[in-house]
């Protein structure tokens, strides 16, 4: 191809995944007790780790890609001479797009190649599931303003579910109040949450216990998916186990395979341990 596909570590795709399809990726950071990680591989925490942090009281938080992190990244990729199709987490959700919007047309106006900044409206496995789309379609042999025009399309097709252990973390940050919290897990009530067509997580329904939560997750798939494409993901908070049970029912009931990841730390640092969530393709990400 006569051009890059690239997005950011929030996707939660493997890297050897992320090689195969040459989709570049650069790292979001995260900290753990007002301490940074992220920069490197070598600067990771292990999964459990973080998680059992979590569960153990830690402070979490996360930092959007800056403008420099931004443009440093994309010159380097500029300099292969080839355009760049850049697929960022939901605007919505971080100051990453905005941030690789402005870089971008600075870089326009200065190179012969191109940067066209896609705002993915995904997280998690959600943009996982969409870089993983562009890239399949790009090797059909698509123009880079084929593949632009088709990022912009999909990116509405890509559905995602979250359901959520404990109701905290995201009282935590700001995505449920506190009273709500406290008193859903005293009934032990388990919303089941979505990423909605302007890429905010939205709650759709109320569950009481942690089985029916997942029951849910595996309803939707007869509800909403279409079929466009077969690749399901599923990515989970260190609750493999959970995520296991949704995979299985999902493959028996329907016939398809799903493949489970581990939930990043920069989405997990909001949602919490005990999180799955489950990404397919649909009509629109329109709740009905």
């Amino acid at each position: 191809m006569d051009y890059v596909i690239a997005t950011d570590s929030t996707c939660d795709l493997p890297k050897t995944l992320l090689r195969e399809m040459q989709v570049q990726s650069l790292d979001m950071m995260y900290f753990v007790n007002d301490i940074g990680y992220g920069k490197d591989d070598a600067n990771q925490l292990e999964f459990h780790e973080f998680y059992d942090a979590m569960r153990n009281g830690a402070r979490t938080s996360t930092s959007m890609i800056n403008e420099q992190t931004a443009r440093e990244f994309l010159t380097d990729l500029l300099a292969q001479g080839k355009d760049v199709l850049y697929l960022s987490f939901a605007s919505v959700l971080s100051g990453t797009y905005e941030n690789f919007k402005r870089v971008a047309e600075e870089l326009n106006a200065a190179n012969t190649n191109k940067v066209y900044v896609v705002d993915s409206k995904c997280a998690s496995g959600g943009e996982g599931l969409f870089v993983t789309l562009v890239a399949e379609k790009c090797k059909s042999g698509l123009t880079f303003d084929e593949a632009c025009k088709y990022a912009d399309e999909i990116r509405d097709r890509v559905i995602h579910y979250f359901v959520v252990d404990d109701l905290k973390y995201l009282a935590r940050g700001g995505r449920l109040s506190k009273g709500s919290a406290f008193f859903g897990n005293l009934l032990n009530i388990k919303p089941v949450l979505h990423v909605d067509e302007l890429g905010r997580l939205v709650p759709i329904k109320k569950v009481v216990g942690r089985k029916k939560s997942l029951v849910a997750l595996i309803d939707k798939i007869s509800e909403r998916y279409n079929k466009e494409s077969e690749t399901i993901y599923i990515t989970h908070g260190d609750c493999f186990d959970d995520a296991k049970f949704v995979a299985d029912a999902i493959t028996e009931k329907f016939g398809l395979l799903v493949k489970i990841m581990p939930l990043g730390f920069v989405i997990g640092s909001h949602s919490g341990p005990g999180t799955v969530a489950l990404f397919f393709t649909g009509d629109s990400r329109t709740e009905k």
